[in-house]
């Protein structure tokens, strides 16, 4: 690409220049160029133009001056100088008086009177090491300052001072010089380039005037793109071309071509010159001497455009243009081609095309171009080449070398004769011919036509690769492929043909898959290969395409193509039979499966649920098939599949009702969908991700209806449940209407559970034959309407407060053996106990009747939001020789007690140790059930005794329980008056006139009327193993006041007599009785226990005299292990009146002496339990009575004092 810099001249005393001191600043100025980052802002364009790099040439001024020729062509405004400098060097401002003013102004008189040029004086100082520093700078400023006085008459600077020595050289001494030319360069150039701009735009408003030329208007236009590409502003030269091409379109279809010579003037090695060449013709004398033809131009127009497009580095767009010009003024030049030579358009697109390439990558060298930019580039260029390989397919259709069909036909234009191309018909002269060698030799040798078709194509493949086309890389394999069939190369062929089509499916290229598709049917039959897994797949690609829209214009064999796709589809299950193995075919576009239907209805006289699909045949003939499934998923991955026998499928809509013989109730989403073709399988995925569901695509929702008469399966908790012993599960199998010959039930656990199936137990009367496995339970010969129960132990759950458990059945009817049913279900069962229990203990030594005591009670809490019934409690021991006895302190009446969130239940036992110590412990019989479970159970009694009344409403029976139970659940308003009366009314319950309302009536009755919880269903029990508490010393601390302080006795309690005052001394006796009842085994030894006794201290109530604290000996006794009562007597004073409680007494036990006579081991503290048997006691303390005397100043009011 041609380059133009700008020229500055330079001058100064001839003396200097001719020192090698110029000679050196010469040379560091020119190692300062080119200039870099300028900033240009015209008055005329509103952003700021940046200029990266500028050229620029030094001239001297003298060789200008014998340059007086003014040439009358419009040039470029960098042909002339944009700045002058005059360069000179002075001591002093006398020296400079002397000797340099003169020659200056006879200088700048010189290049101030030329137009739109700059000029600059430079004052270059030498530094010198002798003279001081102050005495230089003051000397450097008076020359400047002197020289700026003479020169610079208006207020822009044009003088600099250069302060230089080679040994000082650096980039920093020449910024200011550099700035400064910088300046002077973009205001002159603005100056010059705004005066041409005027002169283009006066001569395009003279458009319509007589005499405008448009030659004329194009040299002047094109001087400004010139000027501008000469400042490297490539984008405001390429600016000015398009302008002028929209003009020229202007001049176009006004058809005044009155400046241009003929369309075109065909020249010799015009069809095969370089395109973008603008050397290859003088092509500005032309335009000048308005003789260019309309074809010249656009090549000259188009090659500078290209040339610009180069030097911004935006390959992409050159070749775009480039391709896009070709064949658009190809179709122009079609309109004249009698007059031109046999294939010259071929000729000049193809060298044109590959020209452009090769320039394009010449230019590109000197480039560094991103991977995207990069793989843009060379799908432009893989375009140009294959706009190349498409006039080889003109040409060898036209000389008979390859065939007039697809793909070879599809380069032909529409508007093309090929009769035309003959000489014979041409009436242009016999001796016009083209230049191209290849192209010459390609006409009369067919095998170098081919060579030259295969080497282009491999060439646009290349590009194609290496930018990431792959498609279009691809259809051009289908090219050589097609060739290889015309050569008869069939293997090659056959094996391109069969790998295209996997390429283009992705990319909807369903014209080109088809073609291809066909091609390789038509291959394959004529090699009269076998039709195996390979061929059914080329078929289904093949039926693929021609159903999606474009494939049927492509069938080139039959002229029928119903025929032919009957014939394609007879061999399809033909060859589909013949497979070893299952041929699946995902989401193939020949049929689809759909359902119009959003709900199931069931099969009525045998378990299982009909559903209505719709399938559609897009073949113009019957599809042989043989079975049709649809598979539905529900909750927890269980799946469902409805089938359908079909022996084949016609064209358009097939409406089928499909069957499974397995469905259990809920909604379930379409999950897949297949059609069985011998060993073809036609497959679906219709599962939606979450993506697609948020942007509407919601999956298709089946509702199976629950069949009450089909096989059902229930798994609950066992009725009785005994903490300490394996838990169970039972498993509630109901046939419903069926008999089933077998019936296999598994049940998959969460992780860590585990069923053991071996021991397995019956539940009920008349169980059915039954046997296990390691993995699962059969029954045997169950009748129809019988409902079978086994418990079935389970590994420790107690990690889980509910486990899912996954029920699997696979059940044979005796009805229809050949078909194995399978019921899958999810079923909750609670591992957890429903109520929690705490239990609280309260030693109370012994009773009058000497007999230890010990009260034990249990706050039942429920663990859920439900409430929970509880019909009795019973605390029994295991064994009648435990020596416990037990009494319940609840009343004998049965009662039934309700337990809910808020309110916990509390049962309270005594027991009586009557053998001394205990070891044994005891039971918890806890007998209770749900709440929701008891109104279930009510609801099913009296729809049931409804039932009974009316057979008309039997088979609305489950309907009406549903009904009354979603009443109970939407509301609680019920349970209050069914808590308190036993009644119980559903809310918001309106029986309508039909069957199940008057069903609905009845059993309303039935349950309004009164009844008690014991006299209706079953209830649950819970046992709960109890520890029999155990305590080493029982203390019974007793504070009494004695009425006599002399008194011997204190077993009996005389009724006190006295009041007492506040502060007034009062005689008490403090009483400590020990036992050791309930004391472990261990202690059947020990003799004696240190203990100490303290009063507590209540220091604002009272006073406490006498042994306030003390340390005792509690002795043994091996009769009733009872030891002794200490009794100490203290004095007590009220500190004040009122009901006080008297002080309580801390009885506890000391640490055993190591070495003693027991078996414990030192340090160690037995535990004592202290009972304050005068806990609840209050006496009464009246307040003291006395006589108090007052005196009161009685005087008169005069000896008030009146301050």
């Amino acid at each position: 690409m041609s380059s133009q810099a700008v020229t500055i001249t330079y001058a100064g005393p001839l003396v200097f220049l001719s020192t090698d001191h110029w000679k050196q600043i010469y040379a560091s100025l020119l190692s300062q160029l080119p200039l870099r980052n300028l900033h240009w802002k015209s008055s005329a364009r509103n952003a700021l133009r940046s200029i990266q790099e500028l050229d620029v040439k030094l001239v001297a001024l003298e060789t200008l001056r014998d340059d007086h020729a003014a040439s009358q062509v419009p040039q470029t405004v960098l042909d002339k100088p944009l700045l002058n400098m005059y360069i000179f060097i002075c001591e002093d401002s006398e020296s400079y008086r002397v000797n340099n003013r003169k020659h200056i102004k006879e200088w700048h008189a010189s290049v101030s009177q030329r137009k739109n040029q700059e000029w600059l004086i430079v004052h270059v100082v030498r530094p010198d090491q002798n003279v001081a520093q102050g005495r230089l700078f003051q000397m450097k400023a008076s020359v400047l300052d002197k020289v700026k006085a003479d020169f610079n008459a208006d207020k822009k600077d044009r003088c600099v001072q250069l302060v230089w020595s080679a040994e000082k050289d650096s980039p920093a001494v020449w910024a200011d010089l550099v700035t400064k030319v910088k300046d002077g360069i973009l205001s002159a150039f603005d100056g010059a380039l705004k005066q041409r701009e005027d002169e283009v735009k006066r001569s395009e408003g003279q458009r319509q005037m007589p005499g405008w030329n448009f030659c004329t208007f194009f040299i002047l236009k094109e001087s400004v793109a010139n000027s501008l590409e000469g400042m490297n502003l490539y984008e405001d030269s390429l600016q000015q071309y398009f302008e002028l091409e929209e003009i020229f379109s202007q001049v176009l279809r006004e058809k005044n071509l009155s400046w241009f010579g003929t369309l075109i003037t065909p020249t010799p090695n015009d069809d095969s010159a370089p395109l973008l060449s603008v050397d290859k013709k003088p092509y500005r004398d032309l335009i000048l001497a308005n003789t260019i033809s309309v074809f010249d131009f656009r090549i000259y127009l188009l090659s500078r455009e290209c040339a610009l497009l180069g030097k911004m580095g935006d390959m992409e767009e050159l070749c775009r243009k480039a391709a896009s010009f070709l064949s658009t003024f190809a179709r122009t030049l079609r309109e004249v081609e009698n007059t031109l030579a046999p294939f010259f358009i071929e000729s000049w697109i193809y060298s044109s095309a590959l020209s452009v390439v090769d320039q394009s990558e010449d230019w590109a060298r000197t480039l560094q171009l991103d991977k995207p930019a990069l793989a843009s580039f060379n799908a432009a260029k893989g375009e140009l080449v294959e706009l190349a390989r498409h006039q080889l397919d003109i040409l060898g259709i036209a000389a008979g070398f390859l065939p007039n069909k697809p793909p070879f036909s599809l380069a032909l234009p529409s508007f093309i004769n090929l009769a035309d191309k003959s000489p014979r018909n041409r009436r242009a002269s016999m001796d016009l011919t083209i230049t191209r060698p290849e192209l010459l030799s390609s006409l009369v040798d067919a095998d170098a036509l081919y060579d030259q078709y295969v080497s282009i194509t491999n060439r646009a493949i290349d590009l194609y690769v290496t930018a990431g086309r792959r498609k279009f890389a691809l259809k051009m394999h289908g090219s050589l492929a097609a060739l290889d069939v015309h050569r008869d190369r069939l293997g090659n062929a056959l094996q391109t043909f069969t790998s295209l089509p996997a390429h283009y499916s992705p990319h909807g290229w369903t014209s080109l898959e088809a073609f291809m598709l066909n091609r390789a049917l038509d291959i394959h039959a004529s090699t009269e290969k076998t039709k195996d897994r390979e061929w059914i797949h080329i078929l289904l690609h093949f039926l693929r395409a021609y159903v999606d829209g474009m494939g049927r214009d492509l069938l080139m064999s039959e002229e029928d193509s119903k025929v032919y796709v009957e014939g394609l589809v007879a061999s399809l299950k033909d060859a589909a039979q013949e497979m070893d193995s299952d041929i699946p075919s995902p989401d193939h576009t020949v049929l689809s499966v759909s359902l119009p239907f959003r709900d199931a209805t069931l099969a009525e006289s045998r378990d299982g649920a009909l559903l209505g699909i719709v399938v559609q045949n897009k073949l113009p003939c019957a599809l042989p098939v043989d079975e049709v499934e649809v598979q539905l998923g529900g909750r927890d991955n269980t799946k469902i599949t409805f089938t359908v026998k079909v022996a084949s499928l016609a064209p358009g809509l097939n409406k089928l009702t499909a069957f499974c013989p397995s469905s259990a109730p809920g909604t379930y989403a379409l999950f897949s969908t297949q059609i069985t073709m011998s060993r073809l399988l036609f497959q679906w995925k219709h599962t939606k991700t979450a993506k697609q569901i948020r942007a509407g695509n919601l999956p298709t929702l089946v509702h199976i209806p629950k069949d009450h008469c089909a096989l059902d399966v229930k798994l609950k908790q066992p009725p009785r449940i005994e903490l300490g012993i394996p838990s169970r599960a039972v498993v509630v199998l109901s046939t419903g209407r069926n008999e089933v010959a077998s019936a296999v039930v598994k049940l998959g656990a969460p992780s860590g559970v585990t069923f053991k199936y071996a021991e397995t137990e019956m539940i009920g009367d008349d169980p059915p034959p039954f046997r296990t496995e390691n993995d699962c339970v059969m029954f045997l010969d169950i009748k129809p309407g019988q409902t079978v129960a086994a418990s079935i132990p389970h590994s420790d759950a107690s990690a889980y407060h509910y486990m899912k458990v996954t029920i699997t059945v696979d059940y044979v009817t005796t009805s229809e053996q050949a078909i194995t049913r399978t019921l899958r279900l999810n079923r909750m069962i609670a591992t957890s106990l429903p109520v929690a229990i705490n239990v609280e203990d309260f030693f109370r030594g012994t009773r009058l009747v000497a007999l230890p005591t010990l009260f034990t009670m249990f706050t039942l809490s429920t663990t859920s939001h439900q409430h929970v019934r509880v019909k009795t409690t019973q605390l029994s021991s295991q064994s009648e020789s435990s020596g416990v006895k037990v009494t319940g302190c609840t009343a004998q009446k049965p009662s039934v007690v309700t337990i809910t969130p808020v309110q916990p239940g509390r049962f309270l036992f005594q027991m009586d140790s009557i053998r001394g110590q205990v070891r044994e412990g005891l039971k918890l019989h806890i007998m209770y059930r749900m709440l929701r479970e008891e109104v279930e159970s009510l609801v099913e009694l009296a729809v049931k005794e409804a039932v009974a009344e009316d057979a008309d409403i039997a088979p609305h029976r489950q309907d009406i329980v549903d009904k009354l139970v979603q009443s109970l659940e939407s509301s609680a308003t019920w349970v209050e008056l069914y808590g308190v009366t036993g009644e119980l009314v559903p809310p918001g319950v309106e029986p309508s006139d039909d069957q199940i309302g008057k069903g609905l009536r009845r059993a309303l009755e039935i349950l309004k009327q009164k009844r008690t919880p014991i006299s209706f269903g079953d209830w649950r029990e819970i046992v709960i193993p109890v520890d029999v508490p155990q305590m080493h010393i029982l203390a019974a601390a007793r504070l009494q006041i004695l009425e006599n302080p002399v008194a011997e006795g204190t077993t009996k309690t005389e009724r006190r007599k006295r009041p007492l005052y506040a502060g007034q001394p009062i005689s008490a006796l403090l009483a400590v009785q020990t036992s050791f009842h309930w004391a472990p085994l261990e202690d059947k030894k020990v003799e004696s226990y240190h203990m100490r006794y303290e009063v507590e201290d209540l220091i604002n109530d009272w006073l406490v005299s006498g042994r306030k604290r003390g340390d005792f000996t509690a002795r043994v006794s091996h009769l009733h292990r009872d030891g002794e009562t200490l009794t100490v007597p203290v004095t007590l004073i009220a500190l004040h009146h009122g009901e006080l409680a008297l002080p309580k007494i801390s009885v506890t036990a000391l640490p055993i002496i190591a070495g003693g006579e027991h078996r414990m081991r030192s340090s160690v503290v037995p535990g004592c339990d202290t009972h304050q048997v005068h806990g609840a006691e209050k006496v009464l303390v009246l307040p003291r009575g006395g006589r108090t005397t007052f005196v009161v100043n009685m005087g008169n009011n005069d000896a008030i004092n009146p301050l």
